[in-house]
């Protein structure tokens, strides 16, 4: 071999070998920044990292778990686990539920956080081979079918000291890969729940659904909350296999126009009802966009992610809340996982 032709192969195993380190530390950056601020002594996620009005929320476990789930961190996803079944799980002789918080006079769920977490552990189970994480995944399955499934819907908790459950369905709350996969659920029934909250009138969703009264009402009479709305925007796209025609229309337009998108809008005016930006809001409107196949708007949203305090050089994370930081983080592994593989 010549010595041209040995130098030439050490240099691409030297550019491998630093790719592959750079890999390994981005991709562990995050877990590190919450280890750091967002995380307790007992591996619970706090909601801001700060030490002041901190709640512990099954809700950001499951967002967690998800994120573990998206870049394959099977040790971090196993203590996840561990501390979601140490805090947040309640077996009862009748079902095995999540807590929506960690205090102990919570006798609740959330169906969102309940389906986002079953998601996890079965993907999660069947990719790290854990049968253990399936066999939790199903209990709590079993749970929500018998205490919360009525006239086909999912209601939005149940409360097993009081048993009794809801009576509305908050459609930013719903989860196709659950409802399809499940054999008690009939997913034209979801169909129909999202066809019926759109309105030719108006660009956004009717947020709830009442089972009892069969009847849609509104979070907030005058205004929208934009995390909301992109939830279930990217819902109808997945049920309904198409754009929720006036919303699409409606959220080009606003960008095209104005480059950003506000936390809030006036239902009447089309206005901005808050003055601040959201992180969580450009996270959602990129997975919206990824979603419906429209590549360009889901570029200029991704560059817009990158744009967002938490990827400035010196991050304040106790300004940041949990929920914008994984959203941010979990758009940015989609997008390096899927545009980058293309």
């Amino acid at each position: 071999m010549s010595k041209k032709r040995f130098f030439m192969i050490l240099l691409v195993i030297l550019l491998i070998t630093i790719l592959t380190l750079l890999f390994s530390y981005n991709k562990r950056e995050v877990q590190e920044v919450i280890e750091n601020n967002y995380k307790n002594d007992d591996n619970l996620i706090k909601n801001y990292a700060k030490n002041d009005q901190i709640e512990y929320l099954s809700e950001s476990t499951g967002q967690y778990l998800y994120y573990l789930l998206l870049v394959k961190d099977e040790k971090e996803f196993k203590q996840q686990v561990d501390s979601l079944k140490n805090n947040f799980i309640i077996k009862k002789s009748d079902g095995t539920y999540i807590k929506w918080t960690t205090s102990n006079q919570t006798t609740t769920n959330a169906s969102v956080d309940d389906f986002r977490i079953i998601e996890v552990l079965k993907k999660g189970g069947k990719y790290f081979q854990e049968p253990e994480y399936l066999t939790l995944a199903n209990e709590l399955e079993e749970t929500l079918d018998s205490k919360q499934l009525t006239d086909g819907l999912i209601v939005d908790f149940y409360d097993w000291e009081l048993q009794k459950k809801a009576t509305t369905v908050h459609l930013s709350y719903i989860n196709d890969q659950i409802i399809k996969e499940n054999a008690m659920v009939d997913p034209a029934d979801y169909q129909k729940l999202l066809a019926g909250s759109t309105n030719s009138q108006n660009p956004f969703f009717k947020e709830i659904y009442t089972v009892d009264k069969h009847s849609y009402l509104s979070a907030d009479k005058n205004t929208v909350n934009m995390i909301d709305q992109f939830m279930i925007a990217i819902q109808y796209l997945k049920f309904m296999n198409q754009v929720p025609p006036e919303f699409d229309q409606w959220v080009k337009q606003e960008w095209d126009t104005n480059g950003k998108l506000f936390g809030g809008y006036v239902k009447s005016t089309l206005t901005p009802a808050v003055p601040y930006e959201s992180s969580a809001v450009y996270a959602l409107a990129y997975l919206y966009f990824k979603q419906a196949n429209e590549e360009e708007y889901a570029e200029q949203l991704y560059a817009m992610i990158l744009t967002q305090p938490s990827f400035e050089k010196k991050p304040d994370y106790s300004k940041i809340h949990f929920f914008d930081y994984i959203w941010i983080e979990t758009a940015n592994a989609i997008y390096k996982t899927t545009d980058k593989t293309q």
